[in-house]
């Protein structure tokens, strides 16, 4: 429900939202869902891409474990898990991240 609000919040500003979201050499394409970090494309699976998006559309507020979980996982989850604790450690490990 909440993100239908904001769906609909987004459509009715005069602002629209940027398609591609930059951190340094790393490039998301939100249309494409393509990532590329110096000009090279990176494959992610869906929920590291949507780890990657929601930390890039956050870069520079602090998120937390809990707020991570709802928004890549979109319910509750146990904020005990280790789950975002492997994903985030997977990120740097990809091919194109050194």
């Amino acid at each position: 429900m909440l993100a239908r609000i904001q769906a609909l919040i987004r459509r009715a500003s005069a602002v629209s939202e940027p398609t591609t979201l930059e951190a340094g050499d790393l490039q998301l394409d939100l249309l494409k869902r393509e990532v590329t970090r110096k000009g090279r494309k990176v494959f992610l699976p869906g929920r590291e891409y949507a780890l990657l998006e929601y930390l890039l559309r956050n870069a520079g507020r602090p998120v937390s474990k809990t707020m991570i979980l709802e928004h890549v996982w979109d319910y509750d989850f146990d904020p005990q898990t280790s789950v975002v604790d492997v994903l985030v450690s997977r990120l740097p490990r990809r091919d194109a991240f050194p």
